[in-house]
């Protein structure tokens, strides 16, 4: 056993530790309250424990923000995860990674483990979020895995330095994706940041009616754009300005990355849902008359899927960034009267 696998060991077991009380938890609703413009709401269920984040008006929600087994907490549970883990295949041994959006913190603390040598930096505008993922999901936070309360694009344009693998997974209760973080300009940002074949990674989802015009503005900022769309109704993009791949690469690679790292989780199975460029046009006909996202002409209809920021429960800090995602202080955005 080598100085890597020691350490994984290691942090393997503090892992289980730091999980332990949970697993001697019956199944219930563990945390239940209001935070910004959600209810953040923690379950478990048998050995599985969930995240969601409710609309605080309806107590509904579009979506799962994240899961996992206590029994096997470093498998990734959800397709969309999985899928974002795609982007290693351009680089299987990154050095510095970049996360807007934190949520449970399931894809940094998967990272953090696999991949002892680098640096997992993530945002997120929400700090009780990273309070449960720290008190339920087992995320231990260091040198190496570091969350700064802050909006996604604001944070990533005050770094002075590059990123391997960008990823963008900020999705609110309601579907609603901050459109500061879906325009040309911010695609042209995260290029600026990227190292030479560094690749940027897209959680989106196929219900949305922008779904088209948020593929449509990557390709009109990087050279090569896939898309991995999803049974579960999310769709993850890929796009890098460095080599692109056949889907016959894309599943050898993700073959011999899941070989020589042992993921619980299927990256080769998901290797196979790749759409490359040539097919996209035929996945996606509404490409050809779909609009660039720019930063001064934001689409009709856009904010329709913006939660309820004036409720009785709202308790969105003025001096944290807006979830509305305009990277203004709530106080001077929505929380302005």
């Amino acid at each position: 056993m080598n100085s890597i696998q020691h350490w994984q060991a290691d942090n393997q077991s503090a892992l289980d530790r730091r999980l332990s009380w949970l697993r001697e938890q019956p199944s219930k609703t563990l945390f239940f309250e209001p935070s910004g413009v959600h209810f953040i709401s923690v379950k478990k269920i048998e050995n599985l424990v969930q995240l969601a984040l409710l609309e605080q008006t309806s107590l509904s929600t579009q979506l799962l923000q994240s899961q996992f087994d206590l029994t096997d907490p470093l498998n990734l549970l959800s397709p969309y995860t999985q899928a974002m883990m795609l982007s290693l295949l351009w680089h299987p041994t990154p050095q510095r990674i970049y996360l807007a959006g934190f949520g449970g913190g399931r894809i940094p603390l998967v990272l953090h483990h696999f991949f002892p040598t680098a640096r997992v930096e993530c945002s997120e505008i929400d700090p009780t979020l990273v309070e449960v993922a720290k008190n339920f999901f087992g995320v231990e936070l260091d040198d190496r895995l570091q969350v700064r309360i802050q909006d996604g694009r604001s944070d990533l344009a005050a770094q002075e330095t590059t990123y391997d693998i960008i990823a963008i997974d900020v999705v609110l209760g309601t579907g609603y994706m901050p459109y500061s973080l879906a325009t040309r300009e911010f695609y042209q940002l995260c290029k600026r940041r990227l190292s030479a074949s560094g690749v940027v990674t897209v959680n989106l989802l196929q219900p949305d009616p922008f779904y088209a015009d948020r593929v449509k503005t990557l390709q009109g900022v990087f050279d090569w754009v896939g898309l991995v769309p999803l049974a579960g109704g999310n769709a993850v993009a890929i796009a890098t300005d460095g080599e692109g791949f056949s889907p016959e690469e894309i599943r050898d690679r993700a073959e011999s990355l899941q070989a020589k790292l042992g993921f619980s989780f299927p990256l080769s199975e998901r290797s196979g849902d790749f759409i490359a460029p040539p097919q996209l046009q035929e996945h996606l006909p509404e490409l050809s008359s779909a609009q660039l996202l720019c930063d001064d002409s934001i689409p009709g209809g856009y904010f329709q899927s913006l939660p309820a920021f004036n409720t009785v429960f709202s308790l969105v800090d003025p001096k944290l960034p807006c979830p509305c995602g305009s990277g203004r202080l709530f106080e001077r955005c929505h929380g302005g009267g």
